[in-house]
C-alpha cells in the first residue's frame, strides 16, 4: 500500500509570519492537530503542530531552569500564557521536516515517523505540497494491509 492510498489532499497550509491566534484558530477551525508552514513562494519551510501551540503558552526551558516560581503558580502562568499571542509560528514551527512521495510504502512512512517521533508528514511532489498523512492514518492503513482479518 501506498502513500497515495492513504493520504489526504485537502490540507491547510498556514504562511510563515502568521501570529499564534491566526494558526491556533484555523486549526479550531478545521479540526486539525498540524499544517505544514509555507513561505510566500509557496515552499514548504516548517511544520506547526499543536504540540508547538501548546508549547508556545508556557515559558521556556530555560527560563524554568533560571526562575521554576511561574510553573508553580497558575495567574503567573495565565499572565505568560497571553504572551503567546505576540508570538509568530516561524518562532514556534518545526523546521526539522520529513517528507515523503505519493509513491512510498506506507510501511516505510511510519517506520520514518516512528524513528523520528513525528505526527505527520506532508506528501511532496514536484517540490509542492500533494498531501498529507498523520500518523493514525498510516496505523490505520498498516493494520488493515498486515492484518485483514481484523474486523473494523
Amino acid at each position: 500500500m501506498l502513500v497515495k492510498d492513504v493520504m489526504y489532499t485537502d490540507v491547510v497550509c498556514l504562511k510563515n509570519g502568521m501570529n499564534f491566534l491566526e494558526a491556533a484558530e484555523l486549526f479550531l477551525q478545521n479540526k486539525i492537530s498540524g499544517a505544514p508552514v509555507l513561505d510566500s513562494a509557496g515552499n514548504l519551510v516548517g511544520v506547526l503542530s499543536e504540540k508547538d501551540l501548546f508549547r508556545a503558552l508556557y515559558p521556556s526551558y530555560q527560563s524554568f531552569y533560571q526562575n521554576p516560581t511561574p510553573f508553580l503558580n497558575e495567574k503567573e502562568l495565565e499572565e505568560t500564557a497571553q504572551d503567546a499571542k505576540e508570538k509568530t509560528i516561524d518562532q514556534i514551527m518545526s523546521r526539522r521536516v520529513v517528507t515523503t512521495t505519493p509513491n512510498t510504502h506506507v510501511l516505510k512512512v511510519g517506520g520514518l515517523m516512528i524513528a523520528s517521533g513525528i505526527h505527520r508528514v506532508p506528501v511532496m511532489e514536484s517540490g509542492k505540497i500533494v498531501g498529507m498523512v498523520s500518523r493514525g492514518t498510516i496505523y490505520r492503513a498498516v493494520l488493515r494491509y498486515t492484518f485483514p482479518e481484523i474486523k473494523e
